[in-house]
């Protein structure tokens, strides 16, 4: 068995050391640049180390890389980070093996192979029901939903113009997901509507939620992405579309295990110390996915 160190510069750590093969790669530790995060030193100034480490040891990178591990895994979102710690790592004097969380995210995605697999067995099953996302952006999930089940209606709930104000301040309230004023502006309508394949059946829904669900009372559903980021939009969510789902049906959470969007965890925590506890099952991706079951 091999040993591995993840390096990490952002959430997708831990979302990684969950997926690693036990059976091949023996997890001894993970490299971080956030000095808050490190729990190996018994003090920080003089750089002595503790004896004894609950759980996984967490330390700076450049310790890390001198632990030498057979493999290094790099687990950053974008190109521009992977590479930085990739020479972060070698400077260091790193030679050994390392494997790039970034690429393979570009080429292969458990959530869309997950959407795939559900989309043909609601059709199976004969479940009825239109679709929704909640939180589309640029549309990445919105045109492979449309593709996938062509005779069912999609509605696609987005402000379009990045987190809305009133989502933000319940999130600052409670102490949820960090954001930036830019996060998610970079989406025009229309441009999500030309990647659809089957316009007819797409409905833009553009505002806040849920005031822009007010006219959808009666409307049913058999399939449900939720990808809003923020405490608010997420419980508004739940309660909208969970009492309208089809027997059956499915929501996808996207974001519940996440250390990023910590918000959406608290929601479904509180909605389920409401009304008891959902189906939840995990489907195993890096940005922390589940799906809630229709009884």
């Amino acid at each position: 068995m091999k040993t591995a160190i993840i390096l990490e510069a952002d959430h997708l750590g831990i979302s990684v050391s969950d997926l690693l093969n036990p059976a091949n790669l023996k997890l001894v530790g993970i490299g971080n640049s956030y000095p808050d995060t490190w729990n190996v030193f018994e003090n920080e100034e003089t750089g002595e180390l503790k004896d004894k480490i609950e759980g996984i040891p967490v330390m700076p990178i450049d310790l890390a890389v001198t632990l030498q591990p057979d493999v290094l895994v790099i687990a950053a979102s974008n190109e521009e980070k992977s590479h930085a710690l990739e020479y972060m790592a070698i400077r260091a004097g790193f030679e050994n093996d390392i494997i790039f969380v970034n690429t393979a995210r570009q080429h292969f995605t458990a959530a869309g192979a997950a959407i795939r697999r559900l989309t043909r067995r609601l059709h199976s099953l004969g479940i009825p029901g239109s679709m929704a996302e909640l939180g589309c952006f640029q549309g990445d999930l919105s045109w492979q939903l449309n593709a996938l089940m062509p005779d069912r209606k999609l509605y696609l709930f987005d402000t379009f113009q990045g987190y809305d104000p009133r989502d933000l301040k319940k999130e600052e309230e409670i102490g949820g997901t960090k954001t930036e004023e830019y996060d998610f502006k970079d989406v025009k309508p229309e441009l999500v509507m030309a990647r659809m394949p089957e316009k007819e059946q797409v409905i833009l829904k553009e505002g806040w939620f849920p005031e822009t669900a007010l006219d959808l009372e009666d409307e049913t559903y058999a399939l449900v992405i939720l990808d809003a980021g923020l405490y608010q939009p997420t419980y508004a969510g739940m309660e909208y579309f969970f009492p309208r789902m089809s027997r059956g049906g499915v929501i996808l959470v996207c974001n519940y295990e996440s250390t990023r969007y910590t918000g959406v965890r608290r929601a479904m925590d509180d909605l389920e110390k409401k009304y008891g506890a959902f189906l939840v099952l995990p489907v195993g991706d890096l940005d922390g996915t589940v799906m809630i079951v229709h009884p």
